[in-house]
């Protein structure tokens, strides 16, 4: 069953109906032993297509961004460029024709109550040089931390960049919010999980994929409101950044995003309430 919130498996309970999908009343426990309240797991491969499960729980932007300083284009987002894609979700910034803009893609959960989680992604980054893929929370540009892959990095294939932003001070980077890490032996064009824990004092960047795993933790400059999720490919031809804008199309291609998380909008007094109407079962181990 795609895409269902646990505040939803709760309130199909309380009415009588029944759930077939697994039982996680009590939440879903990580590997750090962090126990989550709710979940949207958004299967991109599933039979109902991509889009289906884009649909259920995030939005497809279509702003139109003006960009300035060193950049040389814009930044426009369209529905056609979030689509099925080798039976999963392509995200795609078009080749540049002229124009004054480029045509980008983007995705938000239509929730902006996200408090801290663990969110996971399996994914493939572009190949094409010119964009940056972003899997990032936000709600200000000084409430955010993102996990980004550069087209156009000489090894973009191995580095990602973590950052708590803002990443700068003062003018210059902030090596203790804005991490810049090379996984040696890594293909970030093959599929593999993308995660960060965001918790109270840190957020923890993990890797696993081509048989290598990796951990960056960041502590400084971790947000503390609540947000959304996001999901994009973007390029303004900024050469301090994105560079291109990319010649061909450039496509990042997602399998799933699994976001456990607790809310704002959903209370531990309220969630430790469901859990012992569900029998105080064990949480979903994730």
């Amino acid at each position: 069953m795609p895409s269902l919130t646990l505040s939803f498996l709760v309130a199909l309970a309380i009415s009588g109906v029944q759930v077939t999908a697994q039982n996680c009343a009590c939440g879903y426990k990580d590997s750090s032993g962090h126990v989550w309240r709710e979940a949207i797991i958004s299967t991109f491969t599933q039979s109902a297509g991509a889009l289906a499960a884009v649909n259920n729980d995030w939005i497809i932007a279509t702003d139109f961004e003006a960009q300035g300083g060193t950049a040389t284009a814009n930044i426009q987002y369209t529905t056609a460029n979030v689509f099925e894609y080798q039976d999963a979700l392509g995200l795609k910034a078009s080749a540049y024709t002229g124009g004054g803009s480029v045509n980008c893609a983007e995705i938000f959960t239509n929730r902006k109550d996200i408090l801290y989680g663990s969110f996971r992604m399996r994914a493939q980054v572009p190949s094409v040089p010119g964009v940056v893929f972003g899997f990032f929370t936000y709600i200000s540009d000084t409430q955010e931390q993102d996990i980004e892959f550069l087209s156009s990095d000489v090894d973009y294939y191995q580095q990602v960049h973590y950052t708590n932003q803002p990443g700068s001070l003062n003018g210059n980077p902030d090596p203790d919010a804005a991490k810049d890490v090379t996984i040696p032996g890594a293909d970030f064009t093959t599929f593999g999980v993308h995660r960060f824990d965001w918790l109270p004092t840190q957020t923890v960047y993990s890797y696993d994929g081509s048989g290598l795993t990796s951990q960056t933790i960041i502590s400084k400059n971790v947000p503390t409101t609540p947000s959304e999720f996001i999901l994009n490919v973007w390029s303004n031809g900024d050469p301090g950044w994105s560079h291109g804008p990319p010649t061909a199309d450039a496509i990042a291609t997602v399998q799933y995003v699994n976001l456990y998380f607790n809310s704002t909008s959903f209370s531990a007094t309220a969630f430790n309430s469901a859990c012992s109407a569900a029998g105080n079962i064990a949480p979903c181990s994730v």
